[in-house]
């Protein structure tokens, strides 16, 4: 091969090299700017800035068996009013039982707050563990189950308080699982889009994120009207919000690693409607 030949070889190799290149940086400045996420260092706890950790709220999934619904639903009813009976020394409430619609079929959520901290649950496990009643009740639920599920959380300091509903309404449940280190930044930008996001002042009933179960996990719970108006405010909030809710919406979506939609029903029994 001659040498003009052989530099013409070197020049294209050395084009293909540099396009190569060059793509692969673009490809890579693309992709960040979409998925790569900044984790902000923490000076401390994020549950000192995020919310007062005097009230835990305790979620409780069962999944029943097809053919015990019946009795899963008198046994629930025992449970709860074994609960308000000895309210004195368990310190809690039961804010919310739901059926899940659209989700896991066959599936119950139950939403328990307890006031006065760890302290006060501390106690509750305790009077838990030594009560022959309790220990009755449970022996009639086991068997009509085919798992179960708990976490503790946390709500958040910038959610309107949890107030129960009357009338005839559904709740959506959404759980987030972000990546570690994000429940700040998350926190940050959900304190603006809470005021946007709740634009009837009716909708947002409770959000939490979690102490001991899943970690970096997160709830929203809302209640609507109807599948219908469910629809209209998420409608609102793009029509009359549209760049602020972008722009919250473009920075917290990097934050989450999943993310998981159920729409509930409040059982007879349910202190909340």
């Amino acid at each position: 091969m001659n040498a003009s030949k052989v530099l013409k070889l070197q020049s294209v190799q050395s084009a293909v090299r540099q396009l190569a290149t060059s793509k692969q940086t673009n490809e890579k400045s693309f992709f960040s700017g979409f998925f790569d996420k900044k984790v902000e260092v923490q000076s401390g706890a994020h549950s000192n800035k995020l919310s007062d950790k005097e009230r835990i709220c305790e979620l409780v999934t069962h999944n029943v068996k097809p053919d015990c619904l019946d009795k899963y639903l008198k046994t629930t009813e025992n449970i709860i009013g074994f609960v308000n009976s000895n309210n004195s020394v368990l310190h809690g409430q039961c804010l919310g039982n739901f059926q899940v619609l659209v989700g896991d079929q066959d599936q119950f959520i139950h939403l328990w707050r307890y006031e006065g901290g760890y302290k006060n649950l501390d106690e509750n496990i305790k009077f838990l563990a030594e009560s022959k009643e309790f220990a009755a009740l449970q022996r009639d639920l086991l068997p009509l189950i085919r798992s179960r599920h708990s976490q503790h959380l946390l709500k958040f300091s910038y959610w309107p308080d949890i107030e129960l509903r009357n009338g005839s309404n559904i709740y959506e449940l959404r759980s987030y699982h972000l990546k570690p280190g994000t429940m700040v930044e998350w926190g940050n930008y959900w304190a603006k889009a809470i005021r946007m996001r709740d634009y009837k002042n009716t909708e947002a009933f409770a959000g939490m994120f979690s102490q001991i179960g899943e970690l970096y996990n997160v709830k929203h719970i809302w209640c609507y009207g109807s599948l219908e108006e469910r629809k209209e405010a998420r409608e609102v909030v793009w029509q009359h919000q549209q760049s602020q809710w972008q722009d919250i919406v473009a920075n917290t979506v990097p934050l989450i690693r999943q993310m998981t939609s159920r729409i509930m029903l409040p059982l007879n029994i349910s202190s909340t409607k």
